[in-house]
C-alpha cells in the first residue's frame, strides 16, 4: 500500500504557471472576424471549385456546403488551420493570417520581401563581427 505524506511542495520555480499569462478574457474571440476575411477574399471564385481545390490539397474531402459553413458567422463551425492556409494559396491573400498574427503583435512576411529580412540579419551579424574585430584590435593594441 502506498504511503501518503502532508508534504508541501515548497520549491521556488522560475517557470511561470499555466495560466500566469498576459491574455485577457476574450481578447482571442476573433473567429468571426477571420471568417470575413476569408469570406471577403473568396468573393468572386466559384466555391465549388474552392472547395474541390482544398479537397485535393489536404486530401480530405470538403464539400461546397461545408466550406460555406467554415466562414458563415456560426461560431459552431470553425476553419482548421490548414484550410485557411490552402485558401490563402489558392487566393495569394496573406490577410487571414494577417489578421490572426496582428493579435499576437506579429505580421506575415511577404515572400517578395524576404530578401530584404535576409539583409538586415546579415547587416547586423557584420556590425556584431565588426565589433568584436574592434574589441580585440584595441585589446592588443592593433589601432
Amino acid at each position: 500500500m502506498a504511503k501518503n505524506t502532508d508534504s508541501k511542495d515548497t520549491s521556488v520555480s522560475k517557470q511561470q504557471t499555466l495560466f500566469d499569462n498576459s491574455l485577457v478574457e476574450g481578447s482571442f474571440d476573433i473567429a468571426l472576424g477571420l471568417k470575413q476575411q476569408l469570406s471577403r477574399d473568396l468573393k468572386g471564385f466559384d466555391r465549388y471549385m474552392i472547395a474541390a481545390q482544398i479537397s485535393k490539397a489536404m486530401l480530405k474531402d470538403i464539400s461546397k456546403d461545408t466550406l460555406d459553413k467554415h466562414i458563415a458567422s456560426d461560431p459552431a463551425y470553425q476553419p482548421g488551420i490548414i484550410e485557411v492556409a490552402v485558401i490563402c494559396k489558392i487566393t495569394g491573400s496573406l490577410e487571414p493570417f494577417r489578421y490572426v498574427l496582428e493579435h499576437l503583435g506579429s505580421d506575415v512576411l511577404n515572400p517578395e520581401d524576404r530578401d530584404l529580412i535576409e539583409l538586415a540579419r546579415l547587416q547586423e551579424q557584420e556590425r556584431i563581427i565588426k565589433s568584436k574585430m574592434d574589441a580585440i584590435r584595441t585589446k592588443r593594441g592593433l589601432k
